[in-house]
């Protein structure tokens, strides 16, 4: 059954999220992206362009919030803090729900435990016994091996992969094409420059980079 979704943001992720329905949509009809909002009034009203599909502007937030009926919803932004704020404004209306958005060719073992609003991306691999906590955002070609544990409002940039055992804590951001070691904890608020090796556990609120990364000044 094809179910009626709207996107919350404006930019590239916005756009990407977008085409990947599209691409998802010409194997397997799921999802009818209605529009877009955001809190910023665009330039063109009329929406933007994803490939071949105009893609409406809606209006801004109060456009969900003042829903009395049921409507799905994905958040659609790469900046943990940022999702979390946007999160907890929308969840004081309980017409709006946050579907986890499972995108195209995805492996996904059937014994994962996932929460609500996440979002996983095309070409993912997600293994065995893997907990997936609210709001994950899992970007394209990421992977997570067997006894994974992310917590809430985790980003995964592009290309990341996480050995077995890995945990991550709230509201880190792994960037581009980092790789985690088997067994490695990584705290909260933690984030990795792209191309990262992490071959130590992560203590919260660090900046870490570089082969084998290490702790920014």
């Amino acid at each position: 059954m094809i179910q009626d979704i709207i996107l919350a943001g404006a930019g590239g992720c916005m756009r990407e999220i977008a085409w990947q329905i599209q691409e998802q949509n010409k194997a397997f009809q799921k999802w009818n992206v209605i529009g877009y909002v955001d809190c910023k009034t665009p330039e063109d009203k009329a929406g933007v362009t994803v490939g071949t599909q105009k893609i409406a502007y809606l209006g801004d937030d109060s456009f969900l919030l003042q829903q009395t009926k049921s409507i799905n919803a994905v958040i659609c932004t790469g900046t943990p803090m940022l999702r979390r704020k946007i999160a907890e404004t929308y969840r004081k209306n309980p017409n709006i729900k946050f579907p986890n958005l499972i995108l195209g060719n995805t492996q996904i073992c059937e014994d994962i435990e996932i929460g609500m609003g996440c979002i996983i991306s095309m070409n993912t691999k997600i293994s065995t016994n893997v907990k997936i906590g609210n709001f994950v955002f899992m970007n394209i070609d990421s992977m997570v091996c067997h006894d994974g544990m992310i917590a809430d409002f985790v980003t995964l940039g592009p290309n990341v992969s996480l050995a077995g055992q890995v945990a991550i804590g709230a509201f880190s951001s792994l960037g581009l094409a980092t790789k985690v070691i088997q067994g490695i904890q990584i705290g909260k608020h933690v984030v990795t420059g792209a191309g990262s090796v992490i071959v130590n556990h992560i203590e919260d609120n660090l900046t870490v980079a570089g082969v084998p990364a290490r702790k920014l000044k």
